[in-house]
């Protein structure tokens, strides 16, 4: 009986690690990993312990020797925290050298979980201001527009944050924040689309599109579908109340819901388009609680994507999906040397980097233009529908060409890490 209470104690402690892991934003692969070093930790052999995780549950069964030992956690929150995921990883290397118990393991994890956030509520809020700012810079706005941009996306996080804390529904928060941002947008700058275009960008959820493609090229179909879906509704929600204020407080014309719809990314390569993606990754790493001391590489890496992409795109011909397929594989690859290098997480580096280039103008455009297709003309509805299709394939682009260098060194990765193990353990 003793023998499986510790049994039970150690798969306790390897389900909070889990559910951790998975209500701070990451990916099951990554999950998996950690919760088999940590079992590995409590000498639970590799070929005993069998997960299975899902959206907001995680299954875990042991073999203690005699008996199968099946035990179950609900997730019950929906969340990004890097830091947390960084932190909860560097444990689970660091415990394989020393000797910890289990209740010291335990005081642990809930210090990591009950770690406050590196950044307040007002950092948070201007940060994703110049983040969409930058993206303005990136259509080509001007001085003004970007400044516009700027108070009309704090104005839209700080609504969202207020409802969120006081408990209102996710959507709903999100619908709201698109709403207000926009009117402000709006009633700032009456002349000009872009800043209504950008304001509401810090709503569209890149980390769950990254997460739910990595989830299914790493064969978690059900867990990457569950997510595509909340996907599909946190863009239908925002693209609610970018709707509705368009509806309540003014009306486009024919020809500036076409340039709303069909406005691009500029493909220059000046200094200024660098800056201003540099200030867009740094600007939407520090919401998900991005470690200061990396926010610099994040920077450097998303302002060399926006850089390959533009350039392949302009000066080499090469179509959009392609340029942008090349520049994640660049982001990849170097997010996983310099993560060796710095003995860290390599997605938390190459997650922001890829958010500027995530097509989230063309998925809540596509959409809008779906929900106003009556007072659209037969030729510019066949005009816009195409907008829907390149959102697929440049999605598909920027996680496969991400995840393209762990794919093709999967095995020398797998070499690697039990290695290191060994070298830990041994």
């Amino acid at each position: 009986m003793e023998k499986i209470t510790e049994v039970e104690k150690k798969m306790e402690l390897i389900l909070t690690a889990g559910q951790i892991l998975i209500e701070n934003g990451a990916t099951n692969d990554k999950t998996i990993r950690v919760l088999n070093r940590i079992a590995l930790f409590m000498k639970i052999p590799k070929e005993n312990i069998r997960l299975h995780i899902m959206r907001q549950i995680i299954f875990l069964e042991v073999f203690d020797g005699e008996r199968e030992v099946l035990s179950f956690r609900k997730c019950n929150k929906t969340a990004v925290d890097f830091n947390v995921i960084y932190s909860l990883t560097k444990i689970s290397w660091q415990i394989l050298k020393k000797s910890v118990s289990l209740d010291e393991l335990k005081k642990i994890f809930e210090k990591i979980n009950s770690r406050p956030k590196i950044y307040s509520h007002w950092q948070v809020i201007f940060a994703v201001g110049i983040a969409c700012g930058g993206f303005c810079c990136l259509f080509g706005g001007n001085f003004l527009e970007i400044i516009c941009t700027i108070i009309s996306t704090m104005a839209g996080k700080f609504v969202q944050i207020k409802l969120l804390k006081h408990k209102v529904n996710e959507f709903l928060a999100i619908t709201f924040s698109a709403f207000t941002a926009t009117t402000v947008a709006y009633f700032s700058h009456p002349t000009s689309v872009m800043p209504m275009v950008a304001c509401s960008l810090f709503l569209i959820p890149g980390v769950p599109i990254v997460n739910a493609v990595i989830d299914m090229l790493n064969k978690f179909f059900l867990k990457a579908m569950i997510e595509l879906l909340r996907v599909f509704l946190i863009i239908s929600s925002m693209t609610t109340g970018i709707a509705l204020s368009a509806e309540i407080f003014f009306q486009i014309d024919n020809t500036s819901f076409l340039e709303f719809i069909l406005l691009k990314t500029t493909t220059d390569t000046n200094i200024f388009i660098l800056v201003a993606a540099a200030i867009c990754s740094t600007g939407f790493a520090i919401p998900l609680n991005m470690p200061k001391k990396f926010l610099y590489i994040v920077g450097i890496l998303g302002a060399s994507a926006v850089f390959t992409r533009n350039f392949l795109n302009l000066t080499a011909g090469v179509s959009p999906e392609y340029s942008t397929l090349i520049a994640a594989f660049l982001v990849g690859f170097f997010a996983i040397i310099i993560g060796k290098k710095l003995d860290l997480v390599s997605s938390i580096l190459m997650v922001p980097p890829l958010l500027p280039m995530i097509p989230g103008v063309l998925s809540y455009r596509f959409l809008f233009a779906c929900m106003e297709w009556k007072f659209l003309k037969p030729e510019e509805l066949l005009t816009i529908l195409p907008s829907g299709i390149d959102v697929m394939q440049i999605i598909f682009s920027i996680v496969l060409g991400a995840n393209l260098p762990r794919l093709i060194a999967q095995e020398f990765f797998e070499k690697d890490h039990n290695k290191k193990v060994e070298k830990f353990i041994g």
